[in-house]
């Protein structure tokens, strides 16, 4: 079974940014996104990660903690997402999962 988030959500993809390495992220997902990201840093990271259609969401993660990033859009699934992250913090590191209420091998609906 693929792991899941606490809102049941399951995993659509993983990766990594790096202060000055903060590609966009563009995927078919569900009507709910959930980011969750995890600093790296010994230090504090500030990141913001903004959607195609302007939702934007921006915090202060802490050494070794997570922060829940999470986006919603009503329509059909599966839909197109583009995320653009930006990191304000010198020589930080997060990794990251995205979670979806939609993965590919699941049948379209709406």
């Amino acid at each position: 079974m693929s792991e899941v988030d606490s809102d049941g959500r399951r995993l659509l993809t993983t990766g990594s940014w790096t202060a000055g390495s903060t590609p966009d992220v563009s995927v078919q997902g569900g009507q709910s996104m959930h980011f969750a990201v995890t600093n790296a840093n010994v230090l504090g990271v500030s990141l913001s990660i903004k959607a195609q259609d302007g939702q934007e969401h921006g915090m202060i993660i802490l050494p070794a903690t997570t922060g829940d990033y999470v986006f919603a859009s009503f329509g059909a699934e599966p839909m197109g997402w583009t995320f653009t992250p930006t990191i304000d913090s010198d020589a930080a590191v997060v990794t990251w999962k995205l979670f979806s209420t939609w993965i590919p091998g699941d049948p379209p609906n709406g």
